[in-house]
């Protein structure tokens, strides 16, 4: 697999574009891909990706990771192990090359959803899950321009449920045409703890989004607290 340059997420890029879970890369090694969350000491330039299904991987060249100087947080990553490291059962960190990827965008909750002046419909919501104190989810929709943008807002809070409202605000309506999929995540507040309860540690996140006969929901199950 050719090397790809680390970009920022246009949500045309992965329209139609998906990755499957071992590919084969220029060097001969197996490739993998997967969600990940990427840290950065707070007293050191060091960068580990926590994978969403629990590993630990240190990054050889972090440098690919950069978007106009910045780390992103969260990032669909493409990488292969290093020379001598192989997967084994039990074992959690890993040293890594990073081969490419795609940014996935983090939204916090917009504190004004009474200026939101659309609210398109949305085709599929799939594939949520939580994972690294964020929330993702699959959004799939059609489009009329590149100009594609998502808000989330908290609609309410019932016992032990966030209820979320995902907004489709730019680039949809009667005149879309073309198909899109991307992901999203975002990052509950801490100001939903202390006003929720938890039920057996857990609290559960609903999002709900207008869908283009009803209403669309997925429920996902999150550790109560940080």
């Amino acid at each position: 697999m050719k090397k790809m340059k680390f970009v920022a997420l246009a949500l045309t890029l992965l329209m139609g574009i998906s990755f499957t879970s071992c590919l084969n890369s220029d060097s001969g090694n197996a490739s993998y891909s997967g969600f990940v969350t990427v840290s950065q000491g707070y007293l050191s330039d060091n960068i580990v990706l926590l994978t969403d299904d629990g590993l630990t991987l240190t990054p050889t060249n972090p440098s690919m990771l950069l978007v106009d100087k910045k780390y992103p947080e969260r990032v669909l990553l493409n990488y292969e192990l290093v020379e001598g490291e192989q997967l084994v059962s039990g074992k959690t960190k890993y040293n890594v090359t990073i081969l490419g990827g795609f940014v996935i965008p983090v939204k916090t909750f917009n504190q004004r959803p009474d200026t939101l002046k659309n609210d398109y419909k949305i085709s599929q919501l799939t594939a949520a899950w939580y994972a690294n104190r964020y929330v993702t989810f699959n959004i799939g929709f059609t489009h009329s321009n590149s100009t594609v943008d998502f808000d989330i807002y908290q609609q309410k809070i019932g016992h032990d449920t966030l209820y979320v409202k995902l907004n489709y605000s730019k680039g949809g309506g009667d005149a879309a045409y073309g198909d899109g999929n991307t992901f999203y995540s975002f990052k509950i507040p801490s100001s939903v703890y202390g006003v929720i309860e938890p039920k057996n540690d857990s609290i559960w996140v609903k999002i709900l989004a207008k869908g283009t006969y009803e209403t669309l929901q997925k429920s996902v199950r999150v550790k109560y607290g940080y």
